[in-house]
């Protein structure tokens, strides 16, 4: 899995930026695919997989944008960072708290595992979780595909 720990930038957006938007969300799509095959037999990788959707997913929203180096600690802080584009957004954030309940974060970002049992019933909440969460991002990809892409 990988966590992008940089202070977001912004350029402009450009067909690259939309190309790498595109990058990250069919790689939110394939992350929920393997949270889902591991809810029963590692639930604890699947809790994480989800979590990892959702963060490529909202980076999709950002890198569409124009921006980069994102601060991907956690799906809220993603969100925080995508309420700007889009209220729409704003749907997400007691999922997004759903799915950073597993992580405890430090001040520079870092990821320690909370002492919780990843139980499959906790896995397929955090799946769930995620699960809304990119389909209030696929409406907005739908609504601006014109803009950028077909989701």
């Amino acid at each position: 899995m990988f966590f992008i720990t940089h202070f977001m930038q912004k350029v402009q957006e450009s067909n690259r930026s939309i190309q790498r938007a595109r990058v990250s969300w069919e790689q939110s799509k394939e992350d929920l695919e393997m949270a889902k095959s591991m809810i029963k037999t590692h639930p604890d990788t699947s809790c994480l997989l989800s979590s990892q959707a959702t963060i490529n997913a909202f980076s999709s929203i950002l890198q569409a944008h124009g921006h980069f180096q994102l601060p991907a600690y956690s799906s809220t802080e993603m969100l925080n960072q995508c309420s700007s584009v889009s209220p729409a957004f704003e749907k997400a954030r007691s999922m997004c708290a759903v799915l950073d309940s597993a992580l405890n974060r430090d001040l520079l970002g870092h990821a320690s595992l909370k002492n919780i049992q990843f139980t499959p019933a906790f896995a397929r909440t955090s799946f769930e979780a995620s699960r809304k969460i990119r389909k209030i991002i696929r409406t907005y990809w739908e609504e601006n595909r014109k803009r950028f892409f077909d989701p």
